[in-house]
């Protein structure tokens, strides 16, 4: 299938399309005015961008590096544990995300989100509790460690369930908002927001490492989680805002509307040559043989059209395969760098957050590289490019392993650009996928995309196994 298909609508159609008219608001959008200028983005548009931006900043706080630590801390300094209750929080994607994407095609995408925001409360108040009463290093009872970390679990499963309404329906719902030719854009739009917002939760963990001490016991850790889980009550607040009538009214494919047309201009041309009235023989004999192979070529072009949808029908299942496997690759490691860099190569908490810092603003560059380039060489050519460049990094990294622990200045760099390139491809997969899937199913696609989230947690239980042991 020939995916190189540009990513912008064509400008071959004379001054008019060149210089489109002014976007006129409607019930359906919502004005900004920014630098004496006004912006208008569809409701849903708007919330969701924010709510990348405010679900990217309370996430990269705590629940990455912070959290992977505090586990760690109250494990006994085991990885194991990190594992485990990743595997536990991809657990509760896998079994609510097809029932989760099920309501919301049936019930509204709207619905769901909200539910998804009552849950986001309920679980930040949850976890907060929890570790008040499992308490710091000066008044831990190890006696509580093994209930704590089931509780742990069970509220992890619970912001597992909640991230997916996050990945499942939101996304959904944005791409019912915006339009079928510019996705990748808006998809660009959605990835920097996040990314960008996710510079700015190292940040401030920075700046509390350095306000209340730069140490990785459990009294800091529980700090930061604390500040983490009250932005995430916030998110919740955005996501009470959702709705299913500002969604966009989507056309016919592209495809299908050109196709016809074709097959209506044949239609019209084998008509007028049958009812025509000849004048002279030479004459007719030669326009006849003209509508007999533009006839012919229409048809070719209409049997190559119907090979081509039916080919188009596997592309999801192929975006949803190799997202999964992916998954399953890169969860034994990215959960287990930070540990990596605190235990192996010696980095305080400042420092391993400045990494971090770091990686989302590489990653938005790299992004920004990626959707130029797929208008020259396609959306898939230029996923593969950019997954198989960062899959290079990490083998340098392995390879090179003995000298790049003792060389941080090097290692880091190597680490920035294999993060990068890796998660690099995601506006171009997003809008792949939802370019072709109907409407009508993607909130399901979506909710089983993030099936692969437990991939990813299942091997990085597996991961913590083979870490403790090697």
């Amino acid at each position: 299938t020939d995916l190189q298909e540009p990513l912008l609508p064509s400008q071959e159609n004379g001054n008019a399309e060149q210089q489109p008219a002014a976007r006129v608001a409607t019930d359906k959008d919502i004005v900004l005015k920014l630098c004496s200028k006004q912006v208008i983005l569809n409701h849903n548009v708007f919330l969701t961008l924010l709510l990348d931006v405010m679900y990217g900043i309370s996430d990269s706080l705590w629940s990455g590096t912070v959290f992977a630590a505090y586990l760690k801390r109250l494990g006994g300094e085991q990885n194991g544990p990190v594992g485990d209750i990743e595997a536990v929080n991809g657990l509760a994607v896998l079994f609510s995300a097809l029932p989760v994407g099920y309501l919301a095609d049936k019930y509204g995408r709207s619905i769901v989100i909200t539910a998804g925001g009552a849950l986001f409360i309920v679980t930040a108040i949850c976890h907060a509790s929890i570790m008040e009463w499992i308490g710091t290093d000066d008044n831990l009872d190890p006696k509580k460690t093994d209930v704590a970390m089931v509780l742990l679990a069970i509220v992890m499963g619970m912001w597992g369930i909640g991230g997916g309404i996050v990945s499942g329906p939101c996304q959904a719902l944005y791409a019912d908002s915006t339009p079928a030719g510019d996705r990748s854009k808006y998809y660009f739009y959605v990835f920097v927001c996040y990314i960008l917002a996710s510079c700015l939760g190292p940040i401030i963990s920075i700046i509390l490492f350095q306000t209340i001490g730069d140490d990785w016991d459990l009294s800091n850790l529980r700090t930061i989680i604390y500040v983490g889980l009250g932005l995430e009550m916030m998110n919740a607040v955005v996501m009470m805002f959702f709705d299913d009538k500002k969604a966009l009214d989507e056309e016919e494919e592209e495809g299908e509307t050109t196709v016809n047309a074709n097959d209506g201009e044949a239609r019209d041309v084998a008509a007028e040559s049958n009812g025509g009235v000849a004048t002279e023989d030479c004459e007719n004999g030669e326009r006849n043989g003209e509508v007999q192979a533009l006839v012919s070529g229409v048809e070719e072009e209409a049997t190559a059209a119907e090979l081509l949808k039916k080919r188009q029908k596997w592309i999801p299942y192929i975006v949803f395969a190799a997202s999964v496997v992916m998954s399953i690759g890169s969860g034994m490691t990215v959960k287990f760098f930070p540990l990596f860099f605190k235990d192996e190569v010696g980095m305080s908490p400042t420092e391993v957050q400045i990494v971090y810092v770091i990686v989302p603003i590489v990653m938005v560059m790299c992004s920004g590289l990626g959707t130029s380039l797929s208008s020259w060489f396609g959306r898939v050519q230029t996923t593969l490019l950019l997954e198989i460049s960062g899959v290079s990094c990490l083998y340098v990294m392995v390879f090179f392993k003995g000298y790049l622990d003792t060389h941080p200045f090097v290692l880091v760099p190597i680490y920035v650009a294999r993060t990068a390139l890796m998660n690099s491809p995601y506006p171009l997969q997003e809008s792949i996928l939802m370019d072709f899937v109907p409407k009508d199913e993607r909130a399901r696609w979506k909710s089983l995309e993030s099936i692969s989230q437990f991939g990813w947690c299942g091997s990085a239980a597996l991961g913590g196994f083979f870490s403790d042991r090697w």
